[in-house]
């Protein structure tokens, strides 16, 4: 289950920008934690290829 804790770090804007447009969402806190969910996506994926003996190279061509 997640939990949800406070921080104070320095964030580039663009980027936070960027995910709310891409997101489509209002805030910037809804905004990061999106881009946060789909890095452990991904990485849930690459395992998921490695599991099975990383057949093929797609995983290294889309992340080039």
């Amino acid at each position: 289950m997640s939990r949800m804790v406070k921080k104070t770090i320095e964030l580039n804007q663009d980027f936070v920008d960027l995910a709310r447009l891409v997101f489509g969402v209002k805030t910037e806190k809804e905004a990061v934690n999106r881009a946060l969910e789909m890095v452990a996506i991904d990485n849930d994926i690459i395992q998921a290829h490695e599991a099975i003996g990383g057949r093929g190279d797609i995983v290294d061509e889309v992340f080039k």
